[in-house]
């Protein structure tokens, strides 16, 4: 490989901003890409791309995402190289989640063209949106898609490693409604700050076994320093690798609001979205394939390696369409901070198991 011209597309990559909303240049780049190889590259309704390389008659076709957007601070992105590493030269996320594996897509398909390699048909797939939700897994055409398998290369870990279970996840905006009064007449108040207290003392905040989490992540109340405050807000969310797990401790959880707030005579609003449903492959029928992927790994000369996690990516949406989707370690280390890095090994590892998983 070309592990030059895979650290210059890189660059090229992170110095556009694309953060959540933001990705029509880089959905540019992207296509201006695929174009002067002289591969077609259609756009979906909701702005998601996608790529289709023919392979191998007779061959199970696979596909490969990565999503186009990042978090912020990821406005004007200097990167630069430190030693083994790749980093962020400025008060930014360096965007290696998800851009490495972009610029290593572009690298495994420039190899299996320049070599004319034999490989298996290739779709990929280019998302927006996934860092607030998934929203361009979701919105999909799925009907552009003849793969039943594929990779999504977007976890913090070292490449060779397999996410085998993600979490279900809701998240929850709570209004806690008493009634406002001066400070000085706390008899005409209804304390919505005391409500929370209280409803704080009914529940357990953290990991509440070992496959659920509970979060309480912001709280806002009051409007002047002199006013009691007649409503408090709390966002938070719920995460379990069991739907049955996070469904029970919702319950519990809105009950004791509902015990709460009767012994205040308050009222109280609650709104549930689910964000993400959950896969966990450990001891499913999936076990043989995973099997067979380590030992793709192995074959790449790399160490595999199984781990269950606590965030979500869009593997979680392929896998609740029905499809067969690994979240696999794309190499970057601490992302979502200003410390983000990629190793440069990380990277040509990254380009072999690619080449390897896309192999006939």
């Amino acid at each position: 490989m070309n592990i030059d011209r895979t650290i210059d597309n890189f660059f090229k990559l992170v110095k556009i901003d694309s953060p959540t909303g933001e990705e029509e240049r880089i959905k540019a780049f992207i296509a201006d890409w695929f174009t002067n190889c002289g591969l077609a590259i259609k756009e979906d309704l909701y702005g998601n791309l996608y790529v289709r390389i023919s392979g191998k008659k007779d061959t199970e076709p696979v596909f490969f995402c990565a999503h186009m957007d990042t978090v912020e601070p990821g406005r004007n992105i200097k990167p630069k190289i430190n030693g083994q590493y790749i980093v962020s030269g400025g008060p930014t996320i360096l965007g290696a989640d998800n851009k490495a594996t972009i610029a290593c897509i572009f690298e495994a398909v420039l190899i299996l063209r320049e070599k004319k390699l034999d490989h298996r048909p290739l779709e990929i797939i280019f998302t927006r949106s996934e860092e607030i939700g998934n929203y361009g897994a979701v919105n999909f055409d799925y009907s552009l898609l003849k793969s039943k398998k594929g990779f999504c290369f977007d976890s913090s870990n070292p490449v060779g490693t397999i996410v085998t279970a993600s979490p279900h996840y809701e998240r929850f905006d709570l209004s806690l409604i008493g009634r406002a009064a001066h400070a000085s007449r706390h008899s005409e108040a209804i304390n919505a700050l005391l409500i929370l207290k209280d409803l704080l003392g009914t529940i357990k905040i953290g990991k509440l076994d070992e496959d659920t989490i509970f979060n309480v992540g912001v709280v806002n109340g009051g409007k002047v320093r002199n006013t009691i405050p007649g409503e408090i807000t709390v966002k938070g969310e719920i995460r379990s690798l069991s739907q049955k797990k996070l469904s029970a401790n919702k319950f519990f959880f809105e009950e004791n609001i509902k015990k709460v707030i009767k012994q205040y005579k308050a009222r109280y609003e609650i709104k549930f979205v689910k964000e993400n449903p959950g896969y966990n492959f450990a001891g499913s029928r999936t076990t043989r394939y995973i099997d067979e992927v380590k030992k793709k790994i192995t074959e790449a000369g790399l160490q595999a390696k199984t781990v269950v996690t606590w965030g979500v990516s869009d593997a979680n949406i392929f896998n609740n369409r029905g499809l067969f989707c690994l979240n696999m370690g794309d190499g970057s280390e601490f992302s979502h901070s200003e410390n983000e890095r990629m190793k440069i090994t990380e990277m040509e590892n990254l380009v072999k198991l690619m080449l390897v998983l896309v192999s006939g």
